[in-house]
């Protein structure tokens, strides 16, 4: 029986090997791999019960379609949104905003974001090299909207800033070109 199954050199290595780590047991493990045996035959799969109609609620699934299409839009702006809001191009925006002095004067301390998830309106493609973006900021005395506008001809040459204003939200609707700030190089 254990010829037919392991080679008689295959069974005297193992009795070999088992010797020689000090016991005398003797273990022979039988291969089930063999030609003769048949693998077992799976039932067919059925079905008790009838499919359920997909047409059956065309107003219900047209409903569903629709609000899973309206959350999908909603959910990838507000994911390329916070995209621009955390881009190296609005963080130097807002640094260089920070310490102008005519910001200063016009806005106050602590500038930034006038909403804690602010929107990003324009467009912000800097692998294209084309910026047109504008967003409310606020600070301690005022709000406003900032717009900037840049392009470059391609990833070797700088940004050409058109301009970069700032708007104040008072009964004048001041506008300031913060490119003409002497306290702040701007530059992208």
């Amino acid at each position: 029986m254990l010829s037919r199954n392991i080679g008689i050199s295959t069974l005297t290595k193992r009795i070999n090997v088992t010797r020689g780590i000090g016991g005398l047991r003797v273990y022979a493990r039988l291969n089930s791999s063999t030609s003769s045996q048949v693998p077992p035959q799976r039932p067919p799969v059925t079905v008790d019960r009838e499919f359920p109609d997909p047409f059956k609620a065309k107003k219900q699934n047209r409903r569903y379609f629709l609000a899973y299409g309206l959350g999908v839009t909603l959910a990838c702006a507000v994911i390329f949104n916070y995209e621009k809001t955390t881009s190296p191009i609005i963080n130097s925006v807002m640094y260089f905003l920070r310490r102008s002095q005519n910001a200063k004067q016009l806005l106050g301390e602590d500038i930034g974001f006038k909403n804690s998830w602010p929107w990003i309106w324009g467009t912000l493609n800097t692998v294209r090299g084309d910026i047109d973006i504008e967003f409310a900021v606020q600070g301690s005395q005022n709000t406003g909207k900032l717009k900037l506008k840049a392009t470059r001809e391609s990833k070797l040459h700088p940004f050409d800033i058109h301009h970069w204003i700032l708007q104040i939200n008072d009964a004048q609707k001041t506008q300031i070109n913060l490119l003409e700030d002497a306290s702040v190089e701007f530059g992208l």
